[in-house]
């Protein structure tokens, strides 16, 4: 294995412009992250000279939270740099699961985070990126890593002072990003970089990691970045031009506190040693790095690091014979915190709006942000599930459920393969997962652990489907489909293949859809039947009775498909034996009208809503509407609410006639399309800021409007980052909106909805 100045190195962790970053192992065993030079640049006179003065400087830097240099050769063929080895999560991953800090756990961290910042500055260097990616909460407390980007408070502006390519955990205890500088550049990361980080007028002294103190602990405090999500040029923009944001924070006297640390000016900042003393003396004595589930996260840093020791081709002595692999947070990632990091230089945007606008009074009662995060790249078809006292967040990667008023993360696992899922009652969660066969499965969760309570077998092995044959057309075959209802006492689920299209039907080669019963607690098979040669659009429980439409067409709400569509039937089935009942011709279309149902239920089909009675089955009236719209499906109020891309209106209940329609709102999540937001006594739409004249077709979403669903008016709006791909959910007075991978949590002016 290969060897640098007596360290052997274990995993590469990181390789950024100007080097690599290694976990590596001394003699006695002790882990360092060792930091080594790209060759052109060790071949730099000039680099080397700055390199010597830089490592000197960070040599003098000692203090139980920062983690030293415990050895150097800047003289070497191949420069490196050995710091003490932070084992352990990145501050923001501890604080989503921790939730956000409250005064006394803020102010300790703040105090800690100070006496750090303040061994920094007394070897005369300024640390110049602090972020949460560059604390690391180790079983001996959180310690300030990376001071790659560190130059001396009073150095002048002469030689290279740059920030390199390498940013952000790259291995498991989240190392150092690849340190020692080079080439004159903007440093630092966006939310957390001072004012004069981004002109070209002199060095950033003392100031500026005071400044990005104030950021970190606002993200602490609320969940979310100070100036705002969203990119890059946007977020600097802000810092340039706009007030903190601050709500959230815990009382006045933080709020002031955190205005002062992130003033423009930084003359007007307190001075650091102001900093300390005022945290340490509202702290915390209880280290809340200490308790769960913070340790948790430690000890599965550890065990990811231990795994890369044991992988290494040298002996492990201190490595245990047996550990469980950490697949959660590093394989399948987890949902960060709202802290925005960049590698490299950064840029400001200085043309206005596109960086970013600066808000003007506003003459409508304004929203507040609770706390905000960003779920991360890649993230397909986000759900927002609000069920009592949880917040799930479904998409292609992860299931994920939340704290709703603090965003703190309870628990995650891998959700690739589930297509639903379905809260039950306080303590069971229900999915609807496809298995490596390619056939429809269901699990039950631990509401609570998000732990498997049970799941179900193939179900002739359970009894409930005859063993006449093992033929491959015997079993549901790969890319089947699976869709489930719970009643009081049965969870049925259904699977079928699609059959809308002529290529679909024809690989289906008329496979029936199936139904089986389950215990909903147990999980133990109750019974099967098995339906006719057709696709499943809907499953509904109601009085005692599953309803499953049939179909054979495309499903599209076009002219055509509904006219062919105005025949497909819907099957009755007994909840408590899955014996049919009856068989509705045409009922398909309306699925929750069915026998077993009472009551009025709210159709929208194409461009016409109508109102149904569910136990007759028969149209009590139809009115035509402009557009593709979703509805909600009971009345609230006397008005049946319903919304599209392009307006919202509210319709009388017993006639359809219209109350009230805008024109320059619309409906909150598109695809799949959802029935308006209707919670508490607020009607939820997105659309451009109030008093702007804009239709909601005239460009992206702006923000969040809350509706009188009597009257149509505005309550209060607030806007939201990401313009895209919106979802939401609502509950408790809290109003969640997903927009691209921004998880953002609302609640009006005066804390209620």
């Amino acid at each position: 294995m290969r060897e640098i100045g007596g360290y052997q190195l274990v995993a590469l962790l990181d390789d950024g412009e100007t080097g690599q970053v290694h976990l590596a192992r001394a003699a006695s065993g002790q882990l360092v992250a060792l930091k080594t030079v790209h060759p052109r640049l060790a071949a730099d006179p000039r680099y080397r000279a700055r390199l010597r003065r830089e490592v000197a400087a960070a040599r003098a830097v000692e203090g139980p939270y920062t983690a030293g240099v415990l050895a150097a050769d800047p003289d070497a063929e191949c420069p490196w740099l050995a710091t003490a080895y932070a084992d352990g999560p990145a501050l923001s991953e501890a604080v989503s699961a921790l939730g956000p800090l409250g005064p006394s756990r803020l102010a300790a961290l703040g105090a800690l985070l100070a006496e750090a910042l303040a061994a920094v500055h007394a070897a005369h260097l300024v640390h110049r990126d602090l972020k949460p990616a560059n604390v690391i909460v180790t079983r001996d407390g959180p310690k300030v890593i990376d001071f790659g980007i560190a130059k001396g408070a009073t150095e002048g502006a002469d030689g290279a002072d740059g920030a390199d390519g390498a940013d952000g955990p790259g291995g498991p205890g989240g190392p150092e990003g690849a340190a020692l500088t080079h080439s004159g550049e903007t440093l630092g990361s966006p939310g957390f970089t001072a004012p004069e980080q981004l002109g070209r007028e002199g060095e950033p002294g003392p100031p500026a990691d005071v400044f990005a103190l104030g950021g970190l602990l606002a993200l602490c405090a609320t969940g979310r970045n100070p100036f705002g999500a969203g990119s890059a040029p946007q977020v600097l923009y802000r810092t340039l031009h706009e007030e903190p944001d601050l709500d959230g924070v815990p009382g006045d006297d933080w709020r002031e506190f955190l205005g002062r640390c992130l003033a423009r000016e930084p003359a007007a900042r307190p001075a650091l040693a102001e900093v300390l003393a005022w945290c340490a003396e509202r702290g915390a004595p209880e280290a809340w790095w200490e308790r769960e589930p913070v340790t948790g996260l430690i000890r599965q840093h550890e065990e990811a690091t231990a795994e890369l020791i044991d992988a290494a081709p040298l002996p492990a002595p201190a490595a245990p014979a047996s550990r469980r692999r950490f697949l959660l947070w590093s394989a399948s990632g987890a949902v960060a915190a709202a802290s925005l990091s960049t590698a490299g230089a950064l840029t400001t945007d200085s043309g206005g709006p596109g960086g970013g606008e600066r808000p003007s009074a506003t003459p409508w009662p304004r929203g507040r942000t609770l706390w905000t995060r960003d779920l991360g790249p890649d993230r397909q078809g986000t759900a927002l599930i609000r069920h009592g006292d949880a917040l799930y967040v479904h998409d292609s990667a992860s299931l994920t459920r939340l704290d709703p008023a603090t965003g703190a993360v309870r628990w995650q696992r891998d959700a690739q393969g589930v297509s639903q899922v379905v809260p039950h009652g306080a303590d069971l969660l229900h999915l609807v997962r496809t298995e490596l066969s390619g056939a429809p499965a269901l699990a039950a969760l631990d509401s609570a652990t998000g732990e498997t309570r049970w799941e179900t077998r193939d179900p002739r092995l359970e009894g409930l489907r005859p063993r006449t044959s093992l033929l491959p057309d015997e079993v549901e075959q790969e890319g089947s489909q699976g869709m489930l209802a719970l009643g009081d006492r049965v969870a049925c689920l259904v699977t079928y293949e699609r059959y809308d299209s002529d290529r679909v039907r024809h690989t289906a080669r008329k496979r029936p859809w199936r139904a089986y019963g389950y215990d909903p607690a147990t999980g133990e098979g109750l019974w099967y039947h098995e339906g006719t040669a057709a696709g499943v659009t809907a499953v509904r429980h109601a009085g005692g009775r599953f309803a499953v439409a049939a179909s054979v067409h495309a499903q599209s709400d076009s002219p055509e498909q509904l006219k062919a569509r105005a025949g497909d039937p819907l099957h009755v089935l007994r909840a408590c034996d899955g014996r049919p009942e009856t068989t509705v011709v045409g009922g398909a279309l309306r699925p929750d009208a069915q026998p077993g149902a009472t009551g009025t239920g709210y159709f929208a089909l194409g461009e016409a809503v109508s109102a149904v009675d569910l136990a007759a089955r028969t149209t009590l009236w139809s009115r035509g509407v402009t557009g593709s719209v979703s509805v909600t499906p009971t009345a609230t109020g006397g008005l049946v609410h319903a919304g599209s891309h392009s307006e919202v209106s509210a319709l009388d209940a017993a006639t359809g006639r219209t109350r009230w329609l805008r024109t320059d709102v619309r409906r909150l999540t598109e695809e799949p399309p959802a029935p308006p937001l209707l919670s508490e006594g607020r009607l939820y739409v997105t659309g451009p800021e109030p008093g702007s004249d804009r239709l909601a077709l005239s460009g992206p979403a702006w923000g969040l409007h809350a509706l009188d669903p009597e009257t149509g008016k505005l309550v209060w709006a607030v806007p939201f980052e990401g313009r895209d791909k919106l979802s939401g959910s609502a509950g408790g007075g809290l109003v969640h909106v997903c927009a691209g991978s921004v998880l953002t949590t609302f609640h009006g002016p005066d804390g209620a909805a």
